[in-house]
């Protein structure tokens, strides 16, 4: 049950990102908006009904086995912390994905365009961020993690042409991924000191890591990663530039997702990291900086999403002070000001884009005269309530925050500079953010600016916006009517929400309600002890109500005042310098490193070749002392002899492929000689290694023929590509390796212990726990099954980039030209054959026959491989050289209709979802599968015979089981690769999709 109420809404959410992606393009903006939303809405409920249990101490944990062996597991939790931000993730989610329905609906006479990409990445950024805050470990925690950074860089970029998108959604990985490798060292530390990766148990651990000599260390990795996801001083400066998203995603990005998580990640750790001076003013100094700098560049910003945003990192600030305290009282007034934020920032933003969407721009300079108040009334009040939430007006829920966060700045318990700053920092921010309140209603909506005079360098023109994704242009036009009721329908619920929030204590108990007991219980798994909750709006008179007063005059007289001090169009036209200038400085650093590293990675392989050879003599001979060992190991017996002339051909014919001048022979002898080793291998013994070796070889040699046709025919044969002064060092360096390679496998053969410690244990486990004869086979694809996923993803990419890089030199080449533009002399002449001839009939019956047979051949490996020699990767190997001789002998386009089936995409697609369908099986079936000695349970790459469970008739010796999908999937992708490469090589008549 557990597993379903967390695993659940992150599988929606991934699923509904999904469709989007696949059938999304098919339905209007409109209704993909509302059908979408069902997935987080339905997360939401099932979060809530969880709500009385959590506030009333529970919580839920989940976890499945990932490496047992290391102790890691992919495992959820959900308490009152979690639960708080997986509700906003959620509920808010659902609403800006039906508000982005309206947003990207066709506006006027534009013509009707799907943006189902949109939805597809704001779906997998919630799960994204779901998975953030209920991750129960510190790995689990880290993925996610950066699945928020990697989808937010999606949703930033979105608009792909935008210089100003791409700029933005660069600066933001670039930040916030730097911040997550150091995040990533930190937890590891953390992990190592506590003896746990299990967030729970990490927790409880404080004692042993604040009193670690690695405390200031991984704290200030943690705190580096939260920074710099959450926007704090200096590193806030990507926030405002990653408005070139969506408004519906910028929304969601201040609201519920990416910027809380450093605040959520800080949280989490207290009970573990805090309490500590060195906690207090590291994350108080930086919280104060963050929150006086937004205050203050936010009120000369032009832009409406620049304006919030800047309140945004203000308010961050705020919240990143309160998590370095030390009282319960700060952690109240933190859950109460990260709730009431999400629920104001989230309605203007989304108020801002609909007076973007309305009126085709976003600059309070251009609202003077629009008086938009008397077409856009339903706007103009959900704006100003959420507005006045921002300010710290009651009756809103952002009054009672302001008036918690001036409480918790009294603390007689904070230092003596502390009590005067803090208080003080509070009023100054509590003030400017009233003014900016009041910019965002009345400049907006009532034209009051303060300098309606338009400068030289914006008048008459268009002026692009660095927030955002699209052109601000002069041409604002007065909007004929409000926003459709289904577009107010988001913001309107948010700033309802402030007010009911606030005033709904004043009809029921303020400590006995659900949103109080919820409260309390994020504050409480925050903080690590009770924390006492009243969300009684007026406390009477008291200094926090004298605060907030001052606050409050301070602000209003600011705003009367606008005219003398605010120039918006000097301050847009102004140069920016500091934070930014640095990061401009880092990239030009970066920029002339490559340089200089390019200097010596300039694409000779020759050279790469030259220095890792040199460098492992070099380190061979420094630190390898290896003495000659015992020679007595060896002895000579009946396959001596064939060792012997193994070792001879291979030397011999390696050395032929080197002398000859004519290239065919070159590559033939190339052949010989990994033939030879094949010989060498299978006399070990050890046959399935032989066994691949001989069809890797052969399937090379083929990939050489075809790269040969694709040669000019000049009949020059192979050149010498190296000059003749490097000649004579290219030949003392390949003699020094061969002579250190020599060295250390002689040392390697004879110094080994000749008893082996692994193989008595696969040779007695691998039939027991696997039902597999072959050790070999059980090794690949049961017991090391994750590495051979990973292998054959890197072999499948590596057909890609072979055809990629092919495919992108081939346009560049005079026969790639199409036929009016070949210059005369590149003329195209057909290819009838290897040398140039036209193939016998009996070749054309023989290419026939061969691939039918070669099929069946695989087959026979697949299904009988698991007890001998061969596997799903001889298969496909053999397979794909049928296709290259059927390809040399039909050509390329003959082929694409003869075998409408082999697509490359598709068969590698087909392969590596086969093997994680079929590896998940056991776990997702719940069915026992043997794990190990001693172990018993399902788990991803648990051996499980599918043919035994159901029963199925199948031929002795023939296991339908999760070893022979790996197989399959083995063989489907390495078809699927190999294919990519007959195609990358057999030029434009190929053309398979």
């Amino acid at each position: 049950m557990n597993e379903l109420i967390l695993g659940a809404p992150l599988l929606a959410c991934a699923g509904a990102a999904l469709f989007a992606a696949g059938a999304g393009r098919r339905l209007p903006n409109l209704t993909l908006g509302w059908l979408l939303a069902a997935a987080p809405l339905a997360a939401c409920a099932l979060f809530a009904s969880q709500a009385a249990a959590i506030a009333g101490g529970a919580h839920i944990d989940a976890q499945w086995p990932w490496m047992p062996t290391l102790g890691l597991s992919f495992s959820l939790h959900l308490d009152g912390l979690s639960l708080l931000f997986a509700l906003l993730v959620s509920g808010i989610g659902a609403l800006v994905l039906v508000y982005a329905g309206y947003y990207f609906a066709p506006h006027g006479n534009a013509p009707a365009e799907s943006d189902a990409r949109f939805f597809a990445y704001m779906l997998a950024f919630m799960a994204s961020m779901l998975g953030l805050v209920l991750a129960g470990d510190v790995v689990t925690l880290f993925v996610f993690w950066e699945l928020t950074s990697i989808t937010s860089f999606l949703l930033v970029a979105y608009k792909t042409k935008s210089e100003a998108a791409r700029r933005g959604a660069f600066m933001a990985l670039f930040v916030t991924g730097g911040g997550g490798i150091a995040l990533l060292a930190g937890l590891i530390i953390a992990a190592q000191v506590a003896g746990t990766t299990d967030l729970t148990s990490l927790l409880t651990q404080g004692d042993v890591l604040r009193n670690s000599a690695l405390y200031p260390v991984l704290l200030g990795l943690i705190a580096l990663g939260a920074f710099t996801k959450s926007a704090q001083f200096p590193a806030h400066f990507w926030l405002p530039n990653a408005m070139s998203a969506p408004t519906p995603a910028s929304a969601f990005l201040h609201s519920a997702t990416m910027v809380k998580a450093g605040i959520y990640l800080m949280a989490r750790l207290y009970p573990a990291l805090g309490g500590t001076d060195l906690w207090f003013w590291l994350l108080s100094t930086a919280g104060v900086a963050t929150m006086l700098t937004g205050a203050f560049i936010g009120l000369r910003q032009n832009d409406l999403k620049g304006l919030l945003a800047y309140s945004t990192i203000s308010q961050l600030g705020a919240l990143m002070m309160l998590i370095g305290q030390r009282e319960s009282e700060a952690f109240k007034a933190l859950i109460v000001g990260l709730l009431a934020h999400a629920l104001y920032k989230g309605a203007l933003f989304l108020i801002v884009g609909i007076v973007d969407h309305q009126t085709g721009t976003r600059d309070l300079r251009l609202f003077a005269r629009m008086k938009l108040h008397t077409v856009m009334r339903g706007t103009l009040i959900i704006g100003t309530l959420a507005a006045l939430s921002m300010g710290g007006l009651p009756p809103m829920f952002g009054f009672l925050a302001k008036e918690t966060l001036f409480a918790a700045t009294l603390s007689h318990e904070l230092p003596f500079l502390a009590t005067v700053l803090f208080p003080l920092a509070a009023i100054v921010v509590g003030a400017l953010m009233l003014v900016q309140a009041c910019s965002l209603i009345l400049e907006t909506f009532f034209g009051a600016v303060a300098s309606p005079q338009r400068t030289p360098h914006t008048a008459g023109r268009g002026r692009t916006s660095r927030f955002d994704d699209e052109t601000v242009t002069e041409h604002a036009h007065l909007p004929a009517h409000d926003a459709a009721p289904g577009m107010l329908l988001a913001p309107a619920l948010l700033a309802a929400a402030s007010l009911v929030v606030s005033v709904a204590p004043l009809f029921t108990s303020t400590t006995d309600s659900l949103i109080a007991q919820l409260i309390a219980a994020a504050a409480k798994a925050a903080y690590g002890a009770k924390v006492k909750v009243d969300l009684t709006l007026f406390t009477g008179l008291n200094v926090p109500l004298a605060l907030s007063a001052i606050a409050i005059a301070g602000g209003l007289l600011t705003f009367g005042l606008r005219a003398r001090w605010q120039n918006r169009d000097a301050y847009a036209a102004a140069p920016r310098f500091g934070v930014v200038n640095t990061y401009g400085g880092v990239l030009a650093a970066i920029d002339r490193a490559a340089k200089l590293a390019g200097r010596l990675q300039n694409g000779s392989i020759r050279r790469y070749l030259v220095i890792m050879l040199a460098a492992i003599g070099g380190l061979t001979a420094l630190v390898g002392r290896m003495p000659l060992g015992d020679a007595t190991h060896f002895t000579f017996d009946e396959n001596s002899w064939l060792r012997a002339a193994g070792l001879l051909i291979t030397c011999g014919a390696s050395i032929a492929a080197l002398v000859m001048k004519r290239d065919i022979l070159a590559i033939l002898a190339l052949g010989a000689s990994g033939i030879a080793m094949a010989l060498l291998i299978a006399l070990e013994p050890s046959p399935d290694v032989a066994l691949v070796q001989i069809v890797v070889d052969v399937l090379t040699t083929a990939m050489l023929l075809f790269a040969l046709r694709a040669l000019p025919q000049d009949g020059a044969g192979l050149k010498r590509a190296a000059p003749r002064e490097s000649q004579g060092r290219n030949l003392l360096v390949a003699a020094l390796a061969g002579v250190v390679m020599a060295a250390i496998c002689f040392y390697t053969l004879t110094s080994r212990p000749r008893a082996s410690v692994v193989t008595p244990y696969y040779e007695a486990n691998s039939k027991p726990l696997t039902g597999s004869g072959d050790i070999v086979g059980a090794i690949v694809v049961d017991f090391r099954g994750f590495d051979t996923m990973i292998e054959i993803t890197v072999f499948s990419m590596a057909g890609l980039t072979v055809f990629t890089l092919l495919r992108f030199a081939a346009k560049k080449h005079p026969l790639a030209a199409p036929a009016a533009e070949r210059t005369p002399a590149a003329p195209r002449t057909p290819i009838r054959g290897i040398a140039g001839t036209q193939l016998s009939s009996f070749a054309r019956i023989l290419a026939e026959i061969v691939l039918p047979v070669s099929i069946v051949i695989g087959l026979v490996h697949m299904i009988y491989g698991h007890d001998q020699p061969g596997d799903g990767f001889t298969a496909g190997v053999i397979i794909s050289l049928a296709v290259a001789f059927q390809t040399l002998i039909f050509g390329a386009d003959e082929m694409r209709a003869r075998l409408p089936w082999l697509r490359p995409a598709a068969l590698i697609g087909s392969g590596l979802l086969t093997v994680f369908i079929g590896s998940l099986a056991p776990a997702l079936l719940g069915l026992p599968a043997p794990l190990g000695p001693g172990q018993n349970g399902a788990a991803f790459f648990a051996p499980l015979d599918f043919g035994a469970l159901l029963g199925l008739p199948l031929p002795d010796g023939f296991y339908f089981s999760t070893s022979w999908l790996f197989e399959l999937a083995i063989c489907l992708s390495v078809l699927g690769s190999a294919a990519f490469m007959i195609q990358a090589f057999s030029g434009r008549d190929a053309h398979y999709e």
